[in-house]
């Protein structure tokens, strides 16, 4: 007596079972809700320190980017109307997001926007002693400028009671502190002092003011 033959399946079934597998990979895909957005405004090309947005000589600086709606980044702005008016305190590079920090703090929350006859000047902050002392955001200080050597040398106050608007960290990623710098709120003649003072003075250091008290 000869057993029955038990036949395979045959490749339509293998076809059928893969499509039918296809099928239910795209019907999740499909299915699958689509991730939140909103929008943030980026820099479109280098936008260097101190750049007034907002005027026509800006144009072209700035564009629209889309984000997920959950990112964890505080800060950002949704439009150039947030820009409108305000000086950038730090170097914005293309397609980083232009944050209230990089144009000095949120309105009434930090330091004000530069206005006019206004400069933000960087200082290196080795003129500070050390990184560890280093003021933050709103604190003051003056900037003391040391020209010649021994007796004949001196030292004069080039400016009293700058605002710090921000700590500058250099982003080098190698540890060193050469790089970075404190930005200072000056008017135009206390920046061309203090610009001058960096250039040719033997040496310029910052002093930190108390929180109170002259």
């Amino acid at each position: 007596m000869s057993m029955p033959r038990v036949r395979r399946p045959g490749w339509w079934f293998l076809a059928a079972a893969v499509l039918a597998i296809a099928a239910l990979v795209m019907t999740r895909g499909l299915s699958a809700p689509a991730v939140p957005t909103r929008q943030v405004l980026v820099a479109a090309r280098v936008i260097p320190t101190g750049t007034l947005l907002g005027l026509p000589s800006s144009s072209g600086l700035l564009a629209i980017a889309r984000v997920p709606d959950d990112l964890a980044l505080t800060g950002l702005l949704a439009g150039p109307a947030e820009a409108d008016g305000r000086r950038t305190i730090a170097p914005i590079a293309p397609g980083e997001p232009v944050t209230q920090a990089a144009l000095g703090g949120a309105p009434g929350t930090g330091p004000a926007p530069l206005q006019a006859g206004e400069r933000a000047v960087p200082v290196p902050l080795r003129a500070a002693g050390a990184s560890a002392a280093a003021p933050g955001a709103g604190a003051r200080v003056d900037v003391l400028a040391s020209d010649g050597e021994g007796p004949a040398g001196r030292t004069r106050v080039v400016v009293s009671g700058a605002e710090v608007l921000a700590l500058m960290r250099s982003d080098d990623g190698g540890g060193d502190v050469a790089g970075d710098a404190l930005m200072l709120r000056l008017g135009v003649d206390d920046a061309l002092a203090v610009t001058q003072a960096l250039d040719f003075a033997r040496e310029v250091r910052v002093v930190i003011r108390p929180v109170t008290g002259p």
